[in-house]
């Protein structure tokens, strides 16, 4: 019933149109007139949709090119900041690199000057240790010659001077040579037997201690 109502509504259109044309037709002027009025409408419609849809095309491609813009800006600030970063790292590493040399040099100074102040400490505690041997001996020569001591009991504490002056220096001579740290003034190597091999050889000193512990962290 309902298919039937939809046609026959179609159809009293159609008719009604075809009655319009045909009045239309009876009358050229008013026929020319409606077909110029439908054709500016047309006209008219399409204009202002090309012209919407240009105005959309335009907005759409102006912010296109605006992100376009804001990416390649993002994109510059990125790298430089990169850039900056990476130089902020370099420098950095730089400055360690050179306070820890600084720090090193300023160590090993110390202990080359504290090296050096006590040898030259016990240098002139061997020859402060000569000048008593030798004003011991005048004294001993005076009193020789004066007769209140016998000649052979002057030669006695003579050679008795003399021995402990030549062992005093004697044993600094070799413990300095020998035994002593070169780079600690207070500690000492001390000398042992290797069981794996027949010959002596030294034990690990501090130096060779400081030595290992850097390679083993590097």
């Amino acid at each position: 019933m309902t298919d039937l109502v939809s046609k026959d509504i179609v159809d009293l259109q159609d008719i009604e149109k075809v009655q319009f044309l045909q009045t239309l037709q009876a009358d050229p002027a008013q026929y020319s007139a409606y077909i110029q009025d439908k054709s500016g409408r047309i006209l008219s419609e399409t204009i202002d949709t090309k012209r919407a849809s240009f105005v959309k095309v335009s907005g759409d491609m102006a912010r296109m090119m605006d992100m376009d813009h804001n990416s390649r800006a993002a994109m510059i600030r990125t790298e430089d900041l990169s850039k900056t970063q990476e130089f902020i790292i370099k420098e950095q590493q730089r400055q360690e690199d050179v306070l820890t040399m600084n720090e090193q040099m300023t160590r090993r100074q110390s202990e080359i000057n504290n090296w050096y102040y006590e040898n030259k400490r016990e240098t002139l505690f061997i020859l402060q240790l000569v000048l008593i041997v030798m004003l011991s001996i005048v004294v001993t020569l005076s009193l020789s010659t004066y007769g209140y001591v016998t000649q052979q009991g002057a030669n006695t504490l003579m050679g008795g001077f003399i021995a402990v002056g030549a062992l005093t220096w004697g044993y600094r001579w070799y413990y300095t040579t020998y035994l002593r740290d070169p780079r600690f003034w207070n500690q000492r190597r001390f000398v042992a037997t290797d069981p794996s091999t027949t010959s002596g050889k030294l034990c690990i000193g501090t130096d060779d201690l400081m030595q290992m512990q850097q390679s083993g962290k590097k």
